[in-house]
């Protein structure tokens, strides 16, 4: 007895939008929307001062705080103190300490803006990549924050604690929520197309 298939027109015409969707112009799309989920992690990092794993980055030293509020460098700590305490001839009123250092309402790691707010999605049919090459006379910003060191500075004795913002662990795994918000923005892509 055979069997007659009925309805295979529009299956084969679903899986034809399918493939359409994932022409070269369709992956580009999705993988810089893709793209922009990753930067969007990372930019969360630098707004919220934790890790994509939610571990809270460690306050800025009284040190950085001090070097910063001379004038940058650690050349500057001095002068850093000088400014903190007195402005104009006479003492502040509001601890400097409590604005600038350690659990201050200073953001961390975004006094220029050049790591957190440089980040850019390259999105191409077959990849996407999200980069930033922000350094200072070839000190890599990025890399000394994301793994910390304990080599920095002239004479490589200051200490620069990891301050985590890129969402993989140190096994290269992505960051499980994100991960499940990729899957989830695929899935429905592909469920879309199926729907019509």
């Amino acid at each position: 007895m055979p069997i007659e298939l009925r309805g295979l027109e529009e299956i084969q015409r679903k899986l034809q939008a399918l493939e359409s969707s994932l022409d070269e112009a369709g992956m580009r799309r999705k993988l810089n929307t893709i793209g922009g989920m990753i930067k969007n992690s990372i930019m969360e990092s630098f707004e919220n001062e934790t890790s994509p794993f939610g571990q809270r980055w460690k306050p800025l030293s009284s040190v950085t705080a001090f070097a910063n509020f001379g004038g940058g460098g650690i050349k500057n700590v001095k002068r850093g103190r000088q400014n903190a305490y007195y402005k104009n001839g006479k003492k502040q009123k509001k601890s400097f300490l409590s604005v600038f250092g350690a659990g201050g309402s200073r953001k961390i790691l975004v006094l220029s803006g050049a790591l957190a707010g440089h980040w850019v999605v390259r999105a191409s049919a077959k990849s996407v990549t999200v980069s930033n090459n922000s350094s200072s006379g070839g000190f890599a910003y990025g890399l000394t924050h994301q793994f910390g060191t304990t080599r920095a500075g002239k004479h490589k004795k200051i200490n620069i604690p990891a301050r985590p913002f890129l969402p993989i662990d140190s096994s290269g795994n992505l960051e499980p929520k994100l991960a499940k918000d990729i899957n989830d923005y695929l899935e429905n892509e592909v469920l879309k197309v199926f729907k019509k």
